[in-house]
């Protein structure tokens, strides 16, 4: 029994299809579903059903995904052991970042990385979700919060602030608020929900009516050019809506949502010489660079 075909089955019962299946493995759609049909074909039983929603598992796809769950831990857990005991400088680290960090803040910091260690490669995800370093989406991740899974190492490496900001064109347009009761009379561009509400944010968000939030995004560089265009008023970064002469802030040093940095990653690969290379370079420049984080 080829491995792979049920590492296939996981993650397509954990994704609902082929297509999200294929992008999260690496490998190609056709790979992926013939990987699956020659399995169903040794085991002679159907392991997914066809719906609108996507694949769903059979009777048997159940009865038997729990113990392909149990391997594919398994098989993380051996290359975690493998990669932890890897003391070479030379490879590739993937690593994990919000938009604003990913961006905006880390090719530069990058540059200078690489004179130090040339043959070290770093691939970059950009996501304003978190990765699960567990199944090694990432090798390293920067949070805004800490995790609570187990078997992570955390290292908190400085704050990251953002705060209210407009645009000069809305400004002149609509009038610079300077009570907090005035901005139930702003346009608003606010967080999709499906980036997760903190309280602060919550809290930030009520200022405005609910009517006049005409604007929302899961993507904050969107957010940065959507408040630049004078849609509305917006929690931005600092680090970013500070470069920009056309944004201003607004009650700077009474309205801001700060959250913690954390650099994570899992504790079996933390010994690794390349995952520890680039792990402290990043708290050091994080450090460094405490002050345009925060405003």
């Amino acid at each position: 029994m080829d491995w792979r075909a049920l590492q296939d089955v996981v993650t397509v019962a954990e994704t609902g299809s082929l297509s999200a299946a294929s992008r999260r493995l690496n490998v190609s759609q056709p790979t992926v579903g013939r990987r699956i049909e020659q399995l169903e074909q040794q085991l002679g039983a159907v392991l997914f059903t066809r719906t609108a929603q996507g694949l769903l598992l059979t009777e048997l796809g159940e009865s038997i995904i729990q113990n392909a769950q149990r391997m594919q831990e398994e098989a993380l857990a051996i290359e975690r052991v493998a990669t932890g005991a890897n003391q070479q400088l030379q490879g590739s680290v993937r690593l994990s970042l919000i938009e604003d960090l990913g961006i905006f803040w880390l090719p530069k910091k990058l540059a200078q990385f690489h004179q130090l260690y040339p043959q070290l490669s770093v691939e970059v995800n950009i996501d304003n979700k978190n990765v699960n370093l567990l199944r090694r989406e990432a090798d390293i991740a920067v949070r805004l919060a800490r995790p609570e899974q187990p078997d992570l190492v955390c290292r908190k490496a400085g704050r990251f602030r953002m705060a209210l900001y407009a645009s000069t064109e809305y400004l002149s347009q609509h009038g610079t608020p300077e009570r907090f009761s005035d901005l139930k009379n702003h346009y608003h561009v606010g967080f999709d929900t499906s980036m997760g509400y903190s309280q602060q944010r919550k809290k930030l968000e009520s200022l405005f009516t609910t009517a006049n939030i005409r604007h929302r995004s899961n993507s904050h560089m969107e957010m940065i050019e959507a408040t630049r265009a004078g849609i509305g008023c917006s929690v931005l970064s600092c680090l970013v809506a500070d470069t920009h002469e056309d944004l201003h802030q607004l009650y700077p040093g009474k309205i801001y949502h700060d959250r913690d940095i954390w650099l994570v990653t899992h504790s079996e690969i933390h010994k690794n010489a390349r995952i520890r290379a680039i792990f402290d370079f990043l708290v050091d420049a994080l450090e460094q660079d405490a002050h345009r984080l925060t405003g």
